[in-house]
Parts: structure tokens; sequence; C-alpha cells
């Protein structure tokens, strides 16, 4: 019978080591391999259907609508399947089973696309009138309302049929940089091994790293860094190339549905302002003084002749033996969110209950961690759990991802349940903020509430400030080949080490390593992605201090504004709980907050 419920640390666990209860259960995705194979057939088959209705969709109400709940249950068919597939390799990319169906599942998906890319141009060839005519007609006026005043707003970027199948098609071929670095990433590249405080012999892994950064030894930190960057800097060429084909892809893209630049393209979708993307970039690197003061103060209490970027996310105060097992962090993670109520706390103990998490790091797992959804299924949450309290963080933060889905699929049809990014990480950051809180609390004296703080600070750091420089980094990137540039491993380096100066200042030295952390970062492949961690953030921390001070109604704003999904502009559904991010208030009080924790640690500890 498997036993183990926490890793060895001299050997990487394989599934049959660990116990099922910590285990994901896919069968609630597809009961086996066969049940996704009769789905891909049903898919196989809407598809033909929905090509039927090609130039019909101006005929009667009824047709438009029988096409659009087509689309919906193929759309909803399809991102089940690739969940299944994905989740699958997830566990064990060595697995060519599940790579070839992940592959077969993206080349359906682009097939449904292509078939599915006469919807709009014949919705934008109708008057506007006789469109929201039929709608006004549909069996439920509420399910596709918001999404055809979106096509009318967006009716500028949408091209002729022909031109939407061909790009359709094209997606195939666009995820390839994403789909090499990934494989590169998890599969073929292997890590070194190093010596422990101890003396002991450590292979390094994606979350072996993560737990030997927080090292009280700066030489640990150190040969982790070095060790875990190596076989990036051998394969520096590739990953260089990848991401620089990834960019093209995004130019591209922008170019062909007439966007001023891909950072217009990006935030479209969400009717963002690029304003607000220049906005927190430039507010915070205005601002950026705090921030070098922390790392002075790094400097002082880590008693360092040198601090480099290794030593950014040590804890200051070592001491203290923090560890937590994975069932002392669910119990902490349902206490601390119970401010939000008895449900939302009721639907979290569901998922820990009912194998949503998957919780171990085994051999070919992919590292990291993710909570993913699809409409009709409860979320799945990936962990690589090693008992650290970043991880039973990153558990809350999960959940805050999992509990937004599960309200927002619940609430909305299918059409609506989709929810910007921008709005999904005030979840998650809100989570993280309560259990902070709730730990703080609970402080029985001074050492243990530095400790506390300086998880604040690192939050705030990692979340905020790094995401700012990141998002800069992707802005840079993107206009030098908007302007006719080609990028280069060694131009990235450039640009990544220029970063790192700028926003950690003049007490961090920069060595030959961290100008290529740009290398092993996926979200990269996702343009103009981070910026909404930041924004997110500072977001969330406006609604914590609401929850925190105990504003009348805050709870029931806050959970409404989750389950409505992506039923409005992620800017309009924070004003629900009267945060505005089209203004610089909230990035400026996170920074200030962020100050007087700095200054509330040094006075503690001079």
């Amino acid at each position: 019978m498997p036993t183990a419920t926490k890793p060895r640390t001299d050997k990487i666990p394989t599934r049959d080591d660990i116990d099922p209860k910590y285990t994901w259960n896919l069968a609630d995705l597809f009961a086996d391999d066969q049940a996704w194979e009769a789905a891909f057939k049903k898919a196989q088959a809407i598809t033909d259907k929905v090509r039927n209705l090609m130039g019909k969709l101006s005929e009667s109400a009824q047709t438009l609508w029988e096409c659009l709940e087509l689309r919906s249950e193929l759309s909803q068919l399809v991102s089940q399947m690739a969940q299944y597939a994905h989740l699958n390799q997830d566990l064990d990319s060595r697995v060519s089973r599940y790579q070839e169906m992940t592959e077969r599942t993206s080349m359906l998906g682009s097939q449904a696309a292509a078939a599915l890319a006469f919807v709009e141009p014949e919705l934008l060839a109708m008057d506007e009138k006789r469109l929201r005519e039929f709608a006004s007609q549909f069996p439920r006026t509420d399910v596709y309302d918001f999404y055809i005043t979106e096509l009318l707003r967006s009716r500028k970027h949408i091209r002729s049929e022909e031109v939407e199948e061909v790009l359709a098609m094209s997606s195939i071929v666009a995820r390839g940089s994403t789909q090499i670095f990934n494989m590169l990433d998890d599969a073929d590249i292997t890590y070194p091994k190093i010596t422990d405080e101890n003396g002991n012999e450590i292979q390094l892994t994606k979350q072996r790293y993560a737990k030997l950064m927080e090292s009280s030894v700066q030489r640990v930190r150190k040969d982790a860094h070095e060790g875990f960057y190596s076989p990036y800097k051998s394969h520096v060429n590739t990953l260089g190339a990848s991401l620089a084909s990834s960019v093209n892809k995004d130019v591209f893209y922008s170019r062909s549905r007439r966007y001023e630049s891909s950072l217009h393209h990006a935030l479209d979708g969400d009717n963002i302002d690029p304003a607000v993307y220049h906005a927190l970039l430039d507010t915070t690197e205005a601002n950026i003084g705090p921030m070098y003061k922390y790392m002075a103060m790094r400097k002082r209490l880590l008693k360092v002749d040198k601090l480099w970027p290794y030593d950014a996310l040590c804890p200051l105060f070592p001491d203290q033996n923090y560890e937590v097992p994975y069932d002392d962090a669910v119990q902490r993670v349902l206490d601390a969110t119970t401010p939000l109520g008895s449900e939302y706390t009721k639907v979290v103990r569901e998922g820990f209950d009912s194998r949503w998490v998957d919780v171990f790091e085994t051999a070919g797992k992919t590292g990291g961690a993710f909570s993913w959804s699809t409409y009709g299924k409860h979320p799945f949450v990936l962990m690589n759990y090693n008992d650290t309290v970043d991880n039973m963080f990153t558990l809350a933060h999960e959940f805050g991802h999992a509990l937004h889905s599960h309200l927002a699929n619940n609430a909305q049809p299918f059409s609506k349940a989709h929810y910007s990014t921008f709005v999904a990480e005030v979840a998650s950051t809100l989570n993280e903020g309560l259990l902070l809180d709730y730990l703080i609390n609970k402080v029985k004296d001074t050492q243990e509430r530095l400790y506390y703080l300086n998880r604040l600070l690192d939050n705030t750091m990692g979340t905020f400030f790094h995401q700012v420089m990141y998002a800069r980094f992707e802005l840079m990137i993107h206009n030098e080949v908007e302007q006719g540039g080609a990028l280069s491993p060694d131009r990235m380096n450039e640009i990544w080490g220029d970063l790192t100066r700028t926003y950690y200042g003049p007490s961090v030295e920069v060595d030959e390593f961290t100008p290529m952390k740009w290398s092993r970062i996926p979200h990269f492949y996702n343009a103009f992605y981070v910026f909404q961690y930041a924004t997110s953030y500072a977001a969330s921390e406006a609604i914590l201090k609401k929850v925190l001070d105990g504003e009348a109604g805050i709870i029931d704003r806050y959970l409404d504004m989750l389950a409505a999904g992506g039923s409005d502009y992620p800017i309009e559904l924070l004003k629900r709980c009267d945060v505005d991010m089209s203004t610089p208030a909230p990035v400026l009080a996170t920074i200030k907050r962020f100050e007087e924790t700095v200054d509330e640690v040094d006075r503690l500890t001079s």
C-alpha cells in the first residue's frame, strides 16, 4: 500500500508512491481514454454540423441561436478534452500517449475554429439593428447579449471570412514556440546535483530549487542558483529563438487584425486602455525607492558583504523553523478564508476532500502550480508541495482561482463564465492576503511577527514589483521587433540585466546568470499576461483592506464580482468593489503599505 504523503529528499517519488487521496481523480473529466475518444468523435460531428450553417445566419433568429449554441457546446467539449489530455501529460510528460492526445486536441480545436470562422464575418455583415432584433428573439436573451455587444465593439478587427479561416488554421503552427519551450523546460532539461547545508548531495529540481533558495546559507543559495540556471545557459540559443519566435507571432497577429501594436491587441479583448499598462509601469518606476530601501535593509539583516539577486527572497529570520506539512496547510487555508463566509469555505473543503488537488512532486510531473477549470467540471489544482510556507501560500492562491471558477461557472452561462486574468488574480492574491493576516494575528512574539512581515514584503516584491519588471521586459522586446529590430539572447540578457539594476537598486550586484532569467519564464509565451498579477495584487490589497476593516456589504459585493465571471469588462467588475484601476491610487497605496512595512521591520530590528 502506498503510504508516502511527503516526498523524500534523496529520491523523486513515482505516482505509485503517493496515497491516491493526494492525487487527481481525472475520471471526473472522462471515465477513461476510451470515453475521451468518444468525445473526440462527438466534437468532430458537431464541427461538421456547424459547417452546414455557413451562409445561413441571417435567415432567422432560430438559426443564429442554433449556431451559437452549437459553438458553445463544441468549445466546452474541446476544452474538457484538452484539459484531460494536458493534465495526464502534466502528471508525467514522458508518456507519449498523452502528448499525442494533447496534439490531437489542438488540431481538433484548430479545425473547429476554422469551421467556425464564418460566424463573426456573417454576423458583422448584418445590419446592427437586425442583429440586435434577432438577439431579442432568442429563447434566452441573457446568454449572448454581452458577446454581441463585444462583437460589435471589435468590428474593425474582424477580417473577411477567408482571412479569418487562415488565421484560425495558423494557430496550430503558432503554438510551436510554446510547445518547444515546454518540452525543453519540462522534459529535456536536467539539473545538476548540489550539496546542501548539511553536506548532503541533492538532485536539483524546480521545486527543490525553490526550497533551496530559502536556505539560510548564502553558499547553498549561490550553488542552487548557478546549478539551476546552468542548463538554461547551455540551451540559451534555442530558448532565445523560441521566445523571439513567440514575439514574432504576437506581432503577426496584431498586424493581421489591424491593431496599433501587440499591446493594443493583447488588451483589447478586455477593453483595457493601454494607458493602464503604461501607468502601472511608469507609476511604479517613479516610486521605486521603497524597493531600494528594502534591498539595503536585506543586506544589513543578512550580514553579507555583497547582496545578489539569489539573496532577495530567502527568509530574513532563518532561525525559526516554519515548515508546514500539507494537511496543516489545508486547515490553515480553511481557517483563513472564513471571513468570506460559510458557503465559500464549504466549497474549499469540498475541493480538498474530493481530490481537486494533485499534491506532491513525482517523476516526470510538470513543475510549479496552477488551477485549471473548464465549464461543467470542478476545478483541478496542481501543486508540487514541499512543506514550505511558500507552498502553503501557493495553495491558498490556487484555491482563489478554483473558487472563482466554481462561482462563475455556477452563476453564468458558458458564454459569460470565462473571466479575465485581470480579475482572476484578484481572487488568488486576496486569498493569500487573508492567510497572511490570519497568521500575523496569531503571532506570539516579535520574532514571529517579523517572520510574517517579511512574508508580506516578499509577497509584494514577488507579485507586484517583479511582475511590473517582467511587464516592462515584455513591452521592450515587443517594441524592439515592432520597430524593425531583431531579438537575440545577448540583447534579451542586456535588457534583463539593466532592468534588474533599475528595480533592485544599488545594494544588489548582478551575476552572470541573472540576466538570463527571461529564458525560463513560461508566462512570456502568453503576451502581456504578467502585468495583471501586479494590477490584481494592487486591487486585492484594496479589497482586502475593506474586508478586514469590516466595510458593510463588501463580502457580498466581492462574491458577486467573482460570480459575474466574464459578464462585464474587468475594469468595471472591480468598480463593484469601489476599486478603480484606471487611476494610480491602488498602485500608490500598495507601494505605500510596502514602505510602511519596510519601516516597521527596520524599527523592530534596529
